[in-house]
């Protein structure tokens, strides 16, 4: 072995001895620190914490106000034990704010006065805190009125039929009408509701469905009653078909001899399969108004005052029929 090496072996394995003095100097230092806090923890004192707050018991005509605080600070007393704990436990459970204990002070607003729940903002924190003060030491709450409105409904329903097949009437909800609740300055605002938006494709037979009625946004303080409404859609299969038919003339002074040319139009139309055996030519009427005789105009319009119910999607052809007038 080198001289170097031997060297190099003594230094690595060298320790410097730790003094008894040192060691008993540390464990002194330990002990007093701990003393120091155990002392300090020991004594009393007062901080401010922020206390979650609900609000319960609003009258029954009565909206819930919507700038309430969510929270009040309170100061609070108790050991640093007992506050290191709370402080490492989390927030404190909320804390119920009565509203009908809430007394008015004229021109429509009521005080809340929290001190006055001192007691249930103590069961919230702990038994071993004290509370000192609560602040604010009144909530101000301007309760607002409900008013009621009855509104038509709109579906937002959108319905694809098969090929073949139409429906047999207009989409409609029942109720048609539903009662709004809320207060008078948002009912103003809205004249009608619409449901929630739903699409039916390849549709091939009727539907009944419930849908829910959707409030315009930004009124969520206001209610509906009631909140679904039952739609029906009448589907079927429909076939075309066509009837040639004579065309009358109403409404003609006795003096005026009003010819039209043509004198008869077919009608076209579209009606149920199962219904189209009991269709008859009879069954429609169709009119031409001496009354709407226009200068300048050599036509009238055809109109339709008779007609099956079953039928839908009616037109006549020819829409318009020219005219002489004899007198």
């Amino acid at each position: 072995m080198t001289a170097q090496q031997a060297k190099r072996g003594d230094s690595e394995g060298y320790r410097i001895p730790l003094s008894p003095r040192v060691s008993v100097f540390t464990v002194c230092l330990l002990l007093a620190g701990a003393f120091w806090l155990l002392h300090t923890l020991s004594k009393e004192y007062t901080i401010r914490v922020r206390v979650p707050v609900i609000y319960g018991n609003l009258p029954g005509s009565a909206l819930m106000p919507q700038d309430l605080p969510d929270s009040v600070d309170a100061d609070i007393k108790a050991s640093g034990f007992t506050l290191m704990i709370l402080k490492m436990s989390g927030n404190a459970s909320a804390v119920d704010m009565d509203l009908s204990r809430a007394r008015s002070v004229g021109n429509g607003e009521y005080a809340l006065t929290t001190n006055e729940r001192q007691h249930f903002l103590q069961s919230a924190i702990g038994k071993d805190i004290r509370v000192m003060k609560i602040y604010p030491d009144t909530i101000f709450v301007g309760f607002e009125g409900k008013m009621e409105k009855r509104v038509r409904v709109i579906p937002r329903v959108t319905v694809n039929c098969a090929p073949g097949f139409r429906l047999g009437d207009s989409v409609r909800v029942y109720p048609e009408f539903v009662m709004l609740r809320g207060p008078e300055p948002l009912l103003a605002k809205i004249n009608a509701v619409e449901t929630e938006s739903k699409i039916f494709d390849d549709v091939s037979a009727s539907i009944e469905t419930d849908l829910k009625v959707v409030l315009p946004e930004g009124n969520a303080q206001l209610s509906i009653q009631p909140a679904m409404v039952k739609m029906n859609v009448l589907v079927g299969q429909y076939t075309e078909g066509r009837f040639t038919i004579p065309l009358n003339v109403i409404n003609v002074p006795s003096s005026v001899d009003l010819k039209t040319f043509p004198d008869k139009v077919d009608v076209v139309f579209q009606v149920p399969v199962e219904d189209y055996a009991a269709m008859k030519p009879e069954m429609f009427r169709a009119v031409a108004d001496y009354r709407k005789v226009q200068n300048g105009t050599q036509s009238l319009p055809v109109e339709i005052v008779r007609q099956p119910a079953a039928v839908r999607n009616l037109k006549t052809e020819p829409a318009r029929v020219d005219y002489i007038i004899r007198k």
